[in-house]
């Protein structure tokens, strides 16, 4: 008997091993079907080199891709910080690095010679300007086959303008706004192939600013385009309110709008989530996501760029439980993106 009751309990014991195995390889699979090629591509900035006496440091700029499914973290490509932001985006697709830093500038040392846009191939090795014409770059989103950015531009260097660069001839192209229209602000949803900006006018909001008027905000307007910057639709507008961030999936919109451009505490923030079909509010929150953040790609949180007491690094946020959770720990994260 005692025979018996050991060979049920191995036996028992094996089932419940085989089926929590086959649930394991289920959720796996069933991840990987959905997301198949979901990965946050994140870029950090290390200090190589400090010389006091001088006050002199150089900085290196790396690129990462962190894997959603493994959680593994692997640098792809690293290079020296010379632009005024260090962005670097990976993309799987094209195998290349798309990052920012001045023209024909190799070194560390910032000589101001404009920052453009580069790819580099990881297979071949090789290194090409695709812009010649900025002064700096604030967003570099690839999609597709293309790049969408947000940068100055020599011909316009105190607005920031949208443009969309082709990587299969290499055409530049720019929306077709006034000189005084900046993008504080920009979003792409990838399912609905959509592009979300926020806009003010810089004139507007000089005077403002050279005022003192903290409290007095320009009007703010969220504008959507498609992939070859035309079909143009207004979304939403602030008359009192800047706004900070937005996120796009599939008809979805977040939108952070803060009150003034006063330190805190004395700004107050909310952020919506919104039905672009029929304008529902779904989710109301004072939570100041991260102008550096997007939806989670099933659309029930977000990732955000922030810092808490610990560290600064990237969070998922629950919509439901609102709650924060750390995925990606670095003080030294300065931007990411997730692609899917």
């Amino acid at each position: 008997m005692k025979l018996k009751g050991l060979v049920l309990v191995i036996v028992i014991s094996l089932v419940l091993t085989a089926i929590s195995t086959f649930i394991i390889y289920s959720y796996l699979y069933s991840y990987k079907m959905q997301n198949p090629n979901d990965y946050i591509s994140f870029t950090v900035i290390n200090m190589t080199t400090y010389d006091e006496a001088y006050h002199y440091a150089e900085y290196r700029a790396a690129v990462y891709e962190f894997d959603l499914l493994s959680k593994e973290v692997t640098e792809v490509f690293s290079f020296p910080l010379n632009a005024m932001y260090a962005l670097g985006v990976y993309d799987k697709k094209s195998n290349s690095v798309y990052y920012s830093k001045e023209q024909n500038n190799e070194s560390y040392e910032r000589i101001r010679t404009g920052d453009q846009i580069y790819a580099y191939n990881l297979a071949t090795e090789t290194d090409t300007m695709l812009t010649d014409d900025l002064i700096a770059v604030n967003y570099i989103i690839p999609v597709d086959d293309c790049i969408f950015f947000v940068a100055a531009r020599n011909s316009n260097p105190s607005s920031l303008s949208l443009g969309k660069i082709d990587l299969s001839d290499g055409n530049v192209k720019y929306w077709d706004e006034p000189d005084t229209a900046s993008t504080r602000t920009i979003s792409v949803d990838r399912i609905r192939k959509r592009i979300y900006v926020a806009i003010f006018d810089t004139v507007e909001e000089d005077i403002f600013l050279a005022a003192g008027l903290l409290f007095d905000l320009p009007k703010y307007t969220v504008y959507s385009f498609d992939y070859n910057l035309n079909d143009k639709m207004e979304v939403l507008h602030k008359d009192n309110s800047a706004i900070i961030a937005l996120y796009a999936i599939d008809n979805l919109l977040l939108c952070r709008s803060d009150n003034t451009l006063a330190p805190l505490p004395e700004t107050t923030t909310m952020s919506e989530v919104i039905d672009l079909a029929d304008m529902r509010v779904l989710f109301q929150s004072d939570e100041r996501f991260s102008q550096r953040g997007c939806f989670k790609h099933d659309k029930k949180g977000a990732y955000i760029l922030d810092a808490d007491s610990d560290y600064m690094g990237i969070y998922q946020y629950d919509f439901e439980t609102r709650e924060f959770m750390p995925i990606v720990k670095s003080d030294s994260v300065v931007n990411f993106q997730l692609i899917y």
